[in-house]
């Protein structure tokens, strides 16, 4: 079979233009002969729809993707819904129409996207939710879900700044959107440590930074001219590196996040952060994929939740995920 041309059009910040007409952003080239008769070519076309590419998380995810539908030989669309449920139910409609075989999306309201994914799978679609899951998934179409144990990670970083803290000191946390599903878990596994130390304090009230990284840093920032802070804890990497940006390097404060990413990682070795919990964001891409070939060719899976790993990475071992 002769290679395809392949397309990249991954919507990044200042650039992310989707048509709702068509959902062809990007193609990945099959590596081999698919079994899908509906393909053009004979591979299973799937989607990935992301809340956005605007971090180095969600890029991480769709490399990822791209990397193992080539290795599977499937044809991979990957789309952004620029953290908009309607543009992401527009997304999952017309890809529904198209004719792709599965969908893996990220949602951006878990409760919004319930009817979309139920009549995505009516009409014959494999879902999998990946990073996040939508509400009452089993009940609603989503064949598995692909992602990290939020609360888990929470209770991880949180034990990690106790620990460092000896027990006691100032904190401030940096939070995602609100009623983000992957954030609330995360602020419960917090509070699940939090119980622990009533020395620890929290001096002002969590911040809503949206992931952002340059949000993260101008909060901060105000909040440094404020409080005396011994610890900022932020529910994602991007939100962490934008406190240490707003600290400096070596401030003697400790931050942390969540997500293990490359921009994480290079701000733990020049010491703007502290240390980060690893989820494999990739890994959560890598192993929907693989669940939707297994159920489109007739397959069971061996779990429908599929979790990786909480992993603390510091100063200490960052050098073994880079």
């Amino acid at each position: 079979m002769s290679m395809k041309k392949r397309f990249l059009a991954m919507m990044m910040a200042g650039a992310m233009a989707l048509s709702m007409a068509a959902c062809t952003t990007e193609t990945n080239t099959p590596s081999g002969d698919g079994t899908a008769e509906d393909g053009g070519d004979g591979a299973y076309r799937i989607a990935l729809i992301a809340q956005h590419q605007t971090n180095a998380f969600q890029i991480a995810i769709a490399e990822a993707a791209e990397a193992k539908a080539a290795e599977l030989g499937v044809d991979l669309t990957v789309l952004s819904a620029d953290q908009d449920a309607a543009t992401q139910i527009s997304q999952i409609e017309q890809c529904v129409s198209e004719g792709y075989d599965a969908i893996l999306f990220e949602p951006v309201d878990p409760d919004g996207l319930v009817d979309a994914a139920r009549n995505a799978a009516d009409a014959g679609v494999v879902m999998i939710n990946i990073v996040s899951a939508c509400t009452d998934w089993e009940n609603n179409g989503i064949s598995a879900v692909s992602y990290g144990d939020n609360v888990t990670a929470g209770e991880v970083e949180m034990q990690h700044v106790a620990d460092l803290l000896g027990g006691a000191g100032n904190i401030a946390i940096l939070t995602g959107p609100s009623g983000d599903s992957g954030g609330l878990q995360r602020m419960e596994g917090y509070e699940n440590i939090l119980a622990n130390y009533p020395d620890i304090v929290q001096v002002v009230a969590p911040a809503d930074c949206q992931w952002d990284t340059a949000q993260a840093q101008a909060t901060v920032e105000s909040w440094l001219s404020a409080y005396d802070l011994d610890a900022i804890v932020c529910q994602n990497d991007g939100m962490a590196v934008g406190a240490g940006n707003a600290a400096g390097a070596n401030s003697g404060i400790i931050i942390t996040g969540v997500d293990g990413t490359p921009d994480g990682f290079e701000a733990i070795e020049d010491g703007r952060i502290t240390g980060t919990v690893s989820q494999n964001g990739g890994e959560m891409a890598e192993r929907a994929l693989e669940a939707a070939v297994t159920l489109l060719d007739g397959g069971t899976l061996e779990t429908t939740e599929i979790i990786t790993d909480s992993t603390w990475i510091d100063a200490s071992n960052v050098a073994d995920y880079q």
